[in-house]
């Protein structure tokens, strides 16, 4: 975890920039930038510092959006992290943040894009649980029938 964001998040909550995010980003923002810290410390990023615009990326390209959050809250995480962004480097709290939020504001696009009408995340591979078995496969009960002849019309084969 990172030395301390919870201080900057409380912080960030009671700012005026927080007045300025859409209602359903605010319910869900101190628990989203939690774990976006979190996220960010498992990359590497044990300090403010240490941050980088493409941990920023990674971050949210690739973890954000398989929070379980509603679709209108997941769709402004951008917003938020620009926001947040914004308000350390607006407040001086960490001036450099000025590079992390053109970065967010940057990656909204690719990151909403990313987004499935549901909410879910594009491009995640499905893969079945088990392998297929042929009409004339020992059936996997282990009767040791042929699969067509065994489960198979159980089952639609």
């Amino acid at each position: 975890m990172l030395e301390s964001p919870e201080s900057f998040v409380s912080e960030y909550a009671e700012s005026p920039q927080f007045l300025f995010l859409s209602s359903a980003v605010k319910e869900h923002a101190e628990a989203v930038l939690s774990a976006f810290f979190d996220r960010a410390a498992e990359r590497g990023a044990h300090s403010l510092a240490q941050v980088t615009p493409g941990i920023v990326e990674v971050v949210l390209l690739q973890d954000m959006g398989r929070l379980n959050l509603p679709l209108a809250a997941k769709q402004a995480l951008p917003e938020l992290l620009e926001g947040f962004f914004g308000f350390l480097k607006e407040s001086g709290r960490f001036p450099a943040a000025g590079a992390l939020q053109v970065c967010a504001e940057a990656l909204a696009g690719k990151f909403r894009g990313a987004l499935r009408e549901d909410g879910s995340v594009k491009g995640e591979t499905f893969r079945k649980a088990s392998a297929e078995v042929g009409r004339n496969d020992p059936c996997f009960c282990g009767s040791g029938k042929k699969f067509k002849k065994c489960c198979g019309p159980l089952m639609g084969g």
